[in-house]
């Protein structure tokens, strides 16, 4: 999906909340924003994904505030609180069975990518310690698009699976959904980013949550890019594209680069995100802040 005209207010909305967050001198917030905005009127058109400028706004923030590591004390908590959620679902999961406890999972993974301190166009107020009555309040909203049952069918013939993973705290739970879908007999494939960004993913926050004692391989999806990158991609994504009989990926971010170049890669393709906002949540008939489980 292509950057649409209503993108540019998230964007202003998502830098502006983060350097508000970042940078206590008033100077060099506004100095910052400055620079923000001159990108912006440089490079904003509508032939790229939302996430391309996103990543370019985040890391202009980095260089210029001198930040490594955007959000550490807010992607330390909200791991832990993945990890002690995903602990109770499993619990809970005990008993269930078949497709009934796959769409449990599932379930909870999918509502797992609301798990975001950066929510588009509303700042980065996020509360980790409200998670699991957040989660259950979207899981209560019901799924409104639901492919789950077609991706249990799918993933029972055990496919090679690239599972590409969203942000922090989330992927304590998709690791309870790998878990299940190797015991399908998937052999599975997770990728992550290369580089801290916003609340993606990384290989730190795999290692923290032990994605590594769940998945068959980890690769690094490229650097610093919200969600994957198509330009950016590294060499060992573009192999796992190619060779994936079945890819799920987690988040918006995501689905911007997959739905755009769905006819460029081999295999199935199933999304599993909450959308953010009304121009993608129009690409499958909806409106508002909706979740979508969907082969694309």
């Amino acid at each position: 999906m292509r950057t649409q005209p209503e993108c540019l207010e998230c964007l202003l909305n998502d830098i502006r909340s983060a350097i508000d967050l970042l940078v206590m001198d008033e100077e060099e917030r506004l100095k910052i924003l400055r620079h923000c905005l001159r990108l912006l009127a440089q490079e904003f058109g509508y032939k790229k994904v939302p996430s391309f400028y996103i990543t370019e706004l985040h890391r202009l923030l980095k260089r210029e505030a001198g930040i490594s590591l955007p959000f550490a004390e807010s992607r330390r908590r909200t791991n832990e609180v993945g990890i002690a959620i995903a602990e109770r679902i499993r619990e809970e999961a005990q008993g269930l069975l078949g497709l009934e406890r796959f769409r449990f999972l599932a379930s909870w993974a999918l509502a797992a990518n609301s798990l975001d301190s950066r929510t588009a166009g509303t700042g980065y107020q996020f509360r980790p310690d409200d998670a699991r009555t957040h989660l259950a309040s979207y899981l209560a909203r019901g799924i409104a698009v639901d492919q789950l049952d077609r991706l249990y069918e799918v993933a029972k013939a055990g496919p090679k699976v690239l599972y590409i993973h969203d942000n922090v705290g989330e992927i304590a739970l998709d690791k309870a959904l790998i878990q299940e879908l190797k015991a399908l007999g998937c052999p599975i494939t997770s990728a992550v980013r290369g580089g801290p960004i916003t609340s993606d993913a990384t290989i730190e926050d795999a290692r923290i949550v032990g994605l590594q004692g769940a998945s068959d391989k980890i690769v690094l999806a490229g650097p610093d890019t919200l969600g994957i990158s198509w330009e950016e991609a590294s060499s060992e994504l573009r192999t796992e594209l190619q060779r994936a009989e079945l890819i799920i990926a987690k988040g918006q971010a995501n689905y911007y680069v997959l739905s755009e170049h769905r006819k460029e890669i081999p295999g199935r393709v199933f999304c599993l995100f909450t959308t953010k906002c009304d121009p993608v949540s129009r690409n499958f008939g909806l409106t508002g802040k909706r979740m979508v489980a969907t082969f694309l």
